[in-house]
């Protein structure tokens, strides 16, 4: 069994406002000192010359410069997975914009003795105090999603409904998957990770309020699993062992503080 790190970098501007004080490079920095022994497939998309040159200067496993767009990137790195790495091999696919824990490793190959997918970011939507926006399979109250609760040797462990497309399972499950990593995201120009969990997960009808477009799309989820596809289970610490750099969605508890530099980087990537 290998363990890689699926990775996407650009130098494009996401229009979600991102935390100051954290370059993409530091956070590249921080990735590789949190997983240790893992591959890194990098894939820069759309980079600058400069990022290019520091990339290649980083003796990675693969390195792999396009100009695809972040759904079609994605789409590269889960093709290139199935069709190079074996069924027992750890993949964690990982965008650009996280901070890492420096157990990160540990917990992530913990949880996947547990289920069938990883995500090691506690999103705070999953919560009924996040308000506005919230994910809508959580109730209009301060309680959770509905949620099964696994206490591991490293951290404490819960289900949860979806994530973003930045998570971890073994390949021989991508595999058996491959109708959501592949067949839909060649249809659509944009990554709707919502969406592809919720076929995954199928989580139940309870909760806030659910749109009709919702509703439908889980009835074709529970159309597949009555078809032979099974509902996959989706594992997160808590806290949370990862951060995506956009203030409003910061995990509670999780202290930025002691990631910062003494000497700010100059680079703004």
């Amino acid at each position: 069994m290998n363990k890689y790190l699926c990775y996407r970098i650009s130098s494009r501007i996401n229009a979600k406002p991102r935390i100051a004080g954290f370059s993409k490079l530091d956070c590249l920095d921080n990735l590789l000192s949190s997983f240790p022994g893992y591959r890194m497939i990098c894939i820069a998309d759309h980079c600058d010359k400069e990022i290019v040159t520091i990339l290649s200067q980083k003796g990675f496993f693969r390195l792999e410069v396009t100009h695809l767009g972040q759904a079609l990137s994605f789409y590269h790195l889960v093709r290139h997975a199935l069709n190079e790495l074996d069924d027992d091999d750890i993949v964690y696919f990982i965008e650009d914009d996280y901070l890492h824990i420096a157990q990160a490793n540990e917990i992530l190959e913990e949880g996947l003795s547990v289920f069938d997918y990883v995500t090691l970011y506690d999103h705070p939507d999953k919560y009924g105090v996040f308000g506005k926006g919230k994910n809508p399979y959580v109730n209009d109250d301060r309680l959770s999603e509905s949620t099964r609760i696994f206490k591991g040797r490293q951290v404490l462990w819960r289900t949860t409904n979806s994530t973003t497309h930045s998570f971890a399972c073994h390949v021989g499950t991508l595999r058996g998957d491959r109708w959501i990593w592949l067949g839909r995201l060649k249809l659509r120009p944009k990554l709707q990770d919502f969406y592809d969990w919720i076929f995954l997960t199928k989580p139940g009808f309870n909760g806030g309020k659910l749109k009709l477009k919702i509703l439908l799309r889980q009835g074709l989820a529970y159309l597949a699993m009555i078809a032979g596809y099974r509902k996959r289970t989706l594992g997160v610490p808590v806290p949370s062992a990862s951060a995506h750099l956009e203030a409003k969605f910061l995990p509670d508890g999780f202290d930025l503080r002691q990631y910062q530099h003494k000497k700010p980087r100059q680079d703004e990537y």
